[in-house]
């Protein structure tokens, strides 16, 4: 079968000579002002630290460029063929979920069922270890059925996590794959329309090459501060970024881990993962498995594709920077370990730079960091040349040479790399009216554009701080667990804020008081000012009253909130009117027959636990509903044994 994008090739040349070139431009600018009088070792380190990081910030630039260039001239960037006809195929909608609030979970699977009607069959896949969420799932998977009428929402729990979330859904493909033709993997947070889910489904039965077609989530659904800019730039700076990505990929693209279609039996025979070698954080389970998954199929030959126009595809972002940050601890440890993955035999070369420029988005950090003490270094260090002197009798003025304008072009350069993809996307979206309308119009879109760089500028060296502690603590051998995220929106105390954000501040005050009496202190103020100012940047940005007084004075608008979204607003609601348990959830598989035989049909199949001795002396103290002082273990050992269950039933 030909290529469906036979033009893809020279564009990866073309846009490899931009990066090379613009790099090898910025570099040999730099090293006309580093070189006066031969390189130090120190100047060689600035050199090497300037060209790795130039590069990187090029390599984003001419990839958005290629994107407004797509965007502006209507090409279509992901030349698959159209659906035809309907679908005989049998799709699954699957959502791995841990610890999640209940409530949200059901409300989001309830809105997509809604949406999506009855072609679709729903699993609910829980890895919960908190035993209350866990019995709550299975009475609100019951309601839901209930409510419905529905035969197609399944819900399984499983009491051993093996593998974390891949290992949640190679436990769905080992069970139920068989069943299916493609299966659609959602996260906790993730809602997707049914006008979507049936394109993608279309889009597989005419193109059977493709195992994966992943569509890109707009970030829609919080109201806080933090988010409601996170959101805006995702629905103004996506579009741009997406559509560069999927017209150099071509069918060499990657996988995002939710949002997206996948052919169940290409990913049941290629995906299996191995467990690495080695102790945690880079031994172990594989973390960030989606770009992996994504590496094996483009490895077995099937094509994996990006499909930024699709639509209907959404996420809720994290509500504040801590949480953000919290989030990407997990992600960093995860893109760290494909370090041992990156080389593996028989790759190709479009997967192995997906992994490679997964791990250096978070390596650039320290790598600025270091470029940043490196040169403060040499400035401090740097001595003027005398003003006058003698040679024998004759006198000799020593005439200083100045580099101010060779650094401005560099200064004005990187300022263009960093920010150009902003005013881009702002151009790309005000030659659309409509899309300007929604977004509130050109005057709130440019204001909004301007904020959110002056907050991305802030928010800036306290990833750089934050990302290299995370990098520091890897090496150091210290990994991270496996936590559920906070969804809802919530403003942070004080308190805690100075708690996690105090050793950025007293960074940011100790180089200052470094710098201060000298020459390179202005040149550093844009980034300590992020610094000096993080406690109180999360802070505001925390503030869920902020965000919709922002919204109320029409700054970082977006179509959900202007046009409305249907399924974000039916999940909302549902959501909204949910009644919270009135009691314990766990205590009521003791005391509730109908909550009882319900659990205990959910464990059908499920093997006993072994400690027996164990269960044995709960199972004496339950008998007498002395519970008060059981712990999350001796709850989830007690509600996984069905054993003693019926035969506590009977007692009841």
């Amino acid at each position: 079968m030909p290529d469906l994008d036979s033009g893809v090739a020279p564009r990866r040349w073309l846009y490899l000579f931009l990066v090379v070139a613009s790099t090898v431009a910025a570099v040999t600018q730099m090293l006309g002002v580093l070189q006066e009088g031969g390189l130090t070792l120190r100047e060689g380190a600035i050199l090497l630290l300037f060209a790795i990081l130039f590069a990187w910030i090029a390599s984003s630039f001419w990839l958005t460029l290629f994107g407004a260039f797509a965007r502006l001239t209507k090409t279509n960037v992901m030349p698959l063929k159209p659906p035809s006809g309907v679908s005989a195929a049998r799709t699954a909608i699957l959502m791995p979920i841990y610890n999640e609030d209940v409530s949200r979970v059901f409300s989001g699977v309830r809105a997509i069922w809604e949406s999506a009607g009855s072609d679709f069959d729903f699993y609910i896949l829980s890895d919960s270890t908190n035993p209350a969420q866990w019995v709550a799932e299975e009475m609100e998977w019951q309601k839901l059925k209930t409510a419905l009428d529905a035969a197609n929402i399944f819900y399984r729990h499983r009491t051993r996590n093996i593998g974390r979330k891949a290992g949640n859904i190679q436990d769905f493909c080992e069970n139920w794959g068989q069943l299916y033709d493609y299966m659609v993997i959602l996260d906790a947070d993730s809602l997707m329309t049914g006008k979507t889910l049936a394109h993608l489904v279309g889009l597989m039965d005419a193109n059977p090459r493709a195992a994966l077609i992943q569509a890109p989530a707009q970030i829609v659904g919080r109201h806080s501060l933090f988010a409601r800019i996170q959101q805006f730039s995702s629905s103004v700076y996506g579009p741009i970024h997406t559509a560069g990505l999927a017209w150099l990929q071509g069918a060499d693209g990657n996988y995002w881990g939710h949002n997206a279609i996948i052919r169940v039996h290409a990913f049941m025979q290629y995906c299996g993962l191995p467990r690495l070698p080695g102790k945690p954080p880079f031994g172990g389970e594989i973390m960030s498995h989606d770009f992996v998954e994504a590496a094996l199929l483009r490895r077995a030959g099937w094509d994996v594709w990006m499909a930024p126009d699709i639509g209907g595809s959404f996420e809720e972002p994290p509500p504040t920077i801590s949480d953000y940050l919290l989030r990407d601890r997990r992600w960093c440890q995860g893109n760290l370990q494909h370090l041992r993955i990156v080389f593996a035999r028989g790759l190709t070369l479009p997967s192995r730079l997906h992994l490679a420029m997964g791990i250096m988005s978070y390596v650039a950090s320290p790598l600025w960091l270091l470029l940043l003490i490196v040169s403060g270094i040499e400035m401090l260090n740097y001595a003027p040349a005398p003003g006058a002197g003698f040679i024998g009798t004759e006198p000799s003025l020593a005439l200083a040479v100045s580099y101010a304008a060779e650094l401005g072009v560099l200064v004005l350069a990187t300022l263009v790399l960093l920010y150009g993809p902003k005013i881009l996307a702002m151009i790309v979206l005000l030659e659309d009216a409509e899309a300007t309308r929604a977004h509130g119009g050109t005057g709130a879109v440019i204001m909004s554009v301007i904020f959110e760089s002056l907050f991305s500028t802030l928010f800036a060296p306290i990833v750089m701080l934050q990302h290299s502690w995370y990098i520091l603590s890897i090496l150091l051998g210290i990994s991270t667990g496996w936590s559920s995220q906070h969804r809802g929106d919530r403003a942070l105390p004080l308190g805690f804020i100075a708690r996690g954000f105090a050793a950025h501040t007293v960074i940011g005050i100790v180089a200052t008081a470094v710098l201060w009496n000298t020459g390179a202190f202005g040149w550093y103020v844009p980034l300590l000012a992020g610094l000096w100012l993080a406690i109180p940047l999360v802070l505001v940005t925390s503030s869920p009253l902020l965000g919709r007084w922002t919204r109320s004075e029409s700054l970082f608008l977006t179509p959900a909130e202007t046009r409305g979204l249907k399924v974000l607003d039916r999940a909302h609601a549902l959501a909204g009117s949910h009644e919270e348990l009135s009691a314990d959830a766990r205590q009521l598989v003791l005391d509730d027959a109908g909550v009882r035989e319900l659990h205990l049909s959910l464990l059908a199949g499920t093997p006993a636990p072994e400690d027996r001795t164990r269960l044995w002396a709960l199972r004496e103290q339950a008998a007498r509903r002395d519970t008060s002082r059981f712990s999350r273990e001796d709850w989830a050992l007690l509600l996984s044994d069905a054993e003693s269950l019926k035969a506590l039933g009977s007692i009841g």
